[in-house]
Parts: C-alpha cells; sequence; structure tokens
C-alpha cells in the first residue's frame, strides 16, 4: 500500500522537469519551495551555502573563495568600547 507521501514522491518524480523541451505547455506553474527548484538553484556557481559548520566554511572558502557578502568591509568607524572600557579610560583622565 502506498502513503500519501510516498504518492508526492512518485508524482514528483515522474513529472517533466521544466527544462524538458516535450513540455512546453505551461498549465500547472512550478513551485518555488519544489525540490527540484531547489536542486537546480544549488547548481548554479554563484550559490553561496547558507548553513555549513566551521570545518566545511574553511573547506569551501579554500575551493571557492570568500564571496563579498561574506567581507567585512570597514565604514571607517572606530570599533564600539564596552562601557567598562569607556569609564576606565574617563577614571584614567580624572
Amino acid at each position: 500500500m502506498e502513503t500519501p507521501q510516498q504518492r508526492k514522491i512518485r508524482e514528483a518524480l515522474n513529472r517533466p522537469s521544466p527544462s524538458d523541451s516535450s513540455s512546453m505547455d505551461n498549465s500547472e506553474p512550478e513551485a518555488s519551495t519544489s525540490l527540484q527548484a531547489h536542486a537546480l538553484e544549488h547548481t548554479d556557481p554563484d550559490y553561496v551555502p547558507k548553513t555549513l559548520t566551521p570545518h566545511e566554511w574553511e573547506a569551501w572558502y579554500a575551493e571557492h573563495g570568500v564571496p563579498a557578502s561574506h567581507r567585512q568591509t570597514s565604514t571607517g568607524a572606530p570599533a564600539a568600547q564596552s562601557l567598562w572600557s569607556r569609564l576606565k579610560k574617563l577614571l584614567r583622565r580624572s
């Protein structure tokens, strides 16, 4: 007996892909949450993963380089100091 989840998986696997030239009818638009759409997104050369372990990030950076979205840009503003550091500095002046 087939469960509803198994049926959905079977139907998804049997559905023609959007890049298939024989399926030119767009009667059913492709959902943005479909597994196939997510898999195609991951094949994009500019795709940057969202969650990796620190060791996986090191390996990913070594292979692909650090993307611009992961680089810190200096705004020219001084680094924020803690309240305790500012208080000590103020007391030293006195």
